[in-house]
């Protein structure tokens, strides 16, 4: 009686071990496949040269499911649309003949761009230096045309307000050009382009059009402010 207390007990412990076998190759080969899909969305876009970065997300697999091991040499994927949105399905497909298999693994693309930020907290009327600046990469769906993207059009201008660390940069925030501020006229043509001196009349922020008095000819101008102490007119 005892033996076959013994030998039930050992024949579930063997039953247990085997299943806790499975289990972890079902959980690493659902691991690989995953692993796989992302990296087949991420290498459609290696060639891209622009300044744009990719956060991919691949949805879960069940890792109760027997895959039938990694297929090496078998495997193959490819994007189930035409086109790469937000919302993906890779379809990926092993072709061994002993244990054929095709999974569909959501993938969520998001496309991220380039922005400026503080890199620390910034009071009302700071002058702006590059220390104070960091460039980030954030979700292109919340990013804005009036962002800084380019940290040299805002050195030396002064904050409007009070900016905190990590928040992001608008072109509003800052007055690169204050009023009594001796800034460079540029006078631009499609093949000429000449710069003087002038006095800024009043207060403006990038795109801004202020006025300006040209030192030398003493007459007022409307230009375009463009960057800190920087103004342009094209003729």
């Amino acid at each position: 009686m005892s033996f076959i207390k013994r030998t039930v007990a050992f024949v579930f412990w063997g039953i247990a071990v085997s299943l806790s076998n499975f289990c972890y190759a079902s959980s690493e080969d659902a691991l690989f496949l995953q692993n796989v899909a992302k990296q087949y969305m991420l290498a459609q876009f290696e060639d891209n040269t622009n300044d744009i970065k990719y956060s991919v997300k691949v949805g879960k697999l069940d890792q109760n499911r027997d895959y039938g091991g990694k297929c090496h040499n078998y495997l193959t994927a490819q994007l189930q649309d035409k086109q790469i949105k937000k919302n993906n399905i890779v379809k990926i497909t092993c072709s061994r003949k002993d244990n054929p298999y095709t999974v569909l693994i959501p993938v969520n693309v998001t496309v991220l761009r380039p922005t400026i930020i503080a890199s620390q907290n910034i009071s009302k009327g700071s002058v702006i230096t590059r220390d104070l600046l960091e460039k980030t990469y954030i979700n292109e769906n919340i990013n804005t045309s009036a962002a800084v993207t380019n940290p040299d059009l805002i050195i030396g201008a002064k904050s409007r307000k009070d900016i905190r660390a990590g928040e992001q940069l608008r072109q509003s925030d800052f007055s690169v050009v204050a009023k009594g501020d001796l800034v460079t006229i540029e006078a631009v043509s499609d093949n000429l382009q000449i710069k003087t001196q002038g006095i800024a009349l009043e207060e403006g922020k990038i795109s801004d059009v202020i006025s300006v008095r040209n030192s030398k000819s003493k007459k007022v101008i409307q230009a375009v402010v463009v960057s800190a102490n920087t103004v342009r007119v094209n003729f």
